[in-house]
């Protein structure tokens, strides 16, 4: 660059409109931005508000429901080996623990793969597409090393 700062507007990439924006009239370029607009409403009514809102209530209300049940789990914080020895104290209570299901059959309690949980309601579980997220269940009854869990739910 110069030293002599009167030629600096000359010379700056800025001193003429090479972008084709700054070129345009503004007849055109009210009509591109208003064209712009139109589409993205266009876009959003193409969009599945009502469906998107009433899943949000649902989940919403679901997530209400199962938070005694989660705060009863939180404060019990029940483990797979407490509930494999005395088991029948535990037949009925809530656990919230995070499990990776691996497939319909098999299922791990936090990456331990001797820890097995047998779903009661698989189909529920499948539904969901759980792999690897904490759930809420319920301990329906335990047998040799397997624990049989109801599924609540993903608080």
């Amino acid at each position: 660059m110069s030293i002599n700062p009167a030629i600096w507007p000359k010379a700056s990439r800025w001193s003429k409109p090479r972008l084709l924006w700054r070129a345009l009239p503004f007849s055109v370029k009210a009509f591109a931005v208003s064209a712009a607009f139109w589409l993205a409403l266009l876009a959003a009514a193409w969009l599945p508000w009502a469906k998107t809102a009433r899943d949000f209530r649902e989940r919403r209300a679901e997530r209400e429901s199962l938070a005694p049940l989660r705060a009863e789990a939180e404060r019990l914080r029940l483990t797979f080996p407490q509930i494999v020895v005395v088991h029948p104290a535990y037949v009925g209570k809530p656990v919230y623990w995070a499990v990776q299901v691996i497939s319909t059959s098999s299922t791990r309690v936090d990456e331990h793969p001797a820890w097995r949980v047998i779903w009661t309601n698989p189909e529920r579980v499948q539904d969901e597409r759980i792999y690897r997220d904490k759930v809420l269940a319920r301990v329906a009854a335990v047998d040799g090393e397997a624990v049989y869990l109801d599924y609540l739910g993903r608080p």
